[in-house]
Formats: C-alpha cells, sequence, structure tokens
C-alpha cells in the first residue's frame, strides 16, 4: 500500500496547503476541524476495485494541535479506531453509530467478513472543514460549505482518481447534488442516474455511472431502517 500512500499524498498535500492557506477559506484552528480521507491497509490496489464510503463531513475531530496535513494524513490508527472502539464504554462508540453500523453492514457483503471489513475499504468526506467547538462540533452551515465547496470537490475528485474504486458509496442525503459533486466528478457535465430504488420510509437511493465507477447516492443511516438500508444498497451493488 505504499505506493497508494505515496500517490495520495503527493495528489493531496498541495491541495490540503491551498485549503489551509487560502484567504477564501481563512480556516480558524480554535473553532474548526479539518479531515483527510483514510483508507484500510488492505484496500484493493487495482484499479476499480474496492469501496470508497462518503459521508458530510466530520461532526467534531482532533483537537487543534493535529490541524496539518501531516499530523491528519495516514495516520498510524487510520481505520483501525474503528473496530478499536466499536464497543468502546468511554467516550465515542463507534458501534452505536448508525453511520458506522450500515457501512459494516455493507463492506461485510463484499470484503473478506465482518473481522476485516474496516481495513478493506476507505473513508472520506464531501467536506473537509467543520465546526470543532465546547458543543461538540456540528456539520458545515451554509456559509462554511460555500467557502470550500471549490477545493472540496477538487480533493474529492483527486481521492477518487488516485484510489479507483469500484462503488463510491455517499451516505450524504442529498449534499452530493445540490452544489454539484457529481457534476465536478463528470468533468462539469450534467449527471443524470441510471437507476433509482424506493426503500424504507419512501427513502430514495440513485445509481450514477462516472468513468466507469458506480456511484450510489443515498440518505445519511441515522433514524432510517438499517438492515432495510444495507439491503437496498447491497442489491444495486451486486447489480453493478
Amino acid at each position: 500500500m505504499e505506493n497508494l500512500k505515496e500517490k495520495l499524498e503527493q495528489g493531496l498535500r498541495p491541495l490540503y496547503e491551498e485549503l489551509f492557506n487560502s484567504l477564501h477559506i481563512n480556516f480558524d484552528r480554535e473553532t474548526e476541524t479539518s479531515f483527510v480521507m483514510q483508507w484500510g491497509e488492505n484496500f484493493p490496489a487495482n484499479n476499480n476495485e474496492g469501496i470508497l464510503f462518503i459521508g458530510k463531513a466530520v461532526n467534531g475531530w482532533l483537537k487543534k494541535e493535529d490541524q496539518t496535513f501531516e499530523k491528519l494524513f495516514a495516520r498510524g490508527d487510520q481505520m483501525t479506531w474503528i473496530d478499536n472502539l466499536w464497543k468502546s464504554k468511554e467516550g465515542y462508540a463507534t458501534g452505536r453509530s448508525a453511520f458506522w453500523r450500515v457501512i459494516k453492514g455493507i463492506a461485510s457483503k463484499f470484503t473478506n467478513g465482518a473481522d476485516s471489513w474496516h481495513s478493506s475499504i476507505a473513508w472520506s468526506n464531501l467536506y473537509k472543514i467543520s465546526p470543532n467547538n465546547a458543543k461538540g462540533g456540528g456539520n458545515p452551515d451554509k456559509k462554511r460549505k460555500e467557502r470550500q465547496l471549490n477545493l472540496c470537490r477538487e480533493i474529492l475528485k483527486k481521492e477518487i482518481e488516485i484510489l479507483s474504486p469500484k462503488y463510491v458509496i455517499l451516505l450524504t442525503s442529498g449534499w452530493e447534488s445540490e452544489p454539484g459533486f457529481l457534476w465536478y466528478m463528470n468533468d462539469k457535465q450534467h449527471t443524470h442516474h441510471i437507476e433509482e430504488k424506493t426503500w424504507g420510509k419512501k427513502e430514495k437511493i440513485r445509481v450514477y455511472k462516472i468513468h466507469d465507477i458506480v456511484f450510489i447516492a443515498s440518505v445519511h443511516p441515522q433514524g432510517k431502517n438499517e438492515s432495510k438500508h444495507i439491503e437496498a444498497i447491497t442489491d444495486l451493488m451486486k447489480k453493478y
């Protein structure tokens, strides 16, 4: 995986330097936190293999002294921390997160099983800068999203270009389409879904094909029927 690490570092570092240093962003390490994508040690090395899961943004993250690309990129515990904290009784327990439970349910069906699911996938977010305050963070508001949008689209496209996954699963509740993330992934061309599936309480999943990669856009799992959500997404993955 060293080759993948080197490619990601070379591709992402200049974009993050621009993100951190640009006056347009005005990144405040006292009240904001930044995120760099993570991938498991067994993420497939071949092109058009593997699964990249995308969320909206982190809800609080690391301390202000960790807000550099060097400290955020390729952390020693990346992806393993999800498994380590699954049943944690202190602080954040990943097993209590609907987001991670749904990802585990999907990944376990396409990797080497329930025990190693986290080591075979990659994880990123649409937005890389989000609040980090005493109230526990929160999703970026409209103003914060707008000021980082252009660079975040560019970063996500670079992540996908280098990882070359077979599937990109967006658990983003429409955040991927309104500001044109999919439009940007498709070389700034209109992107029409090739299938739409309804599940649960009229929830919708849309499938897109962009540069031979299958994009599956769904809702954030919080408060939804997790087993039906997992089944709906995995059925579409098997189809494509």
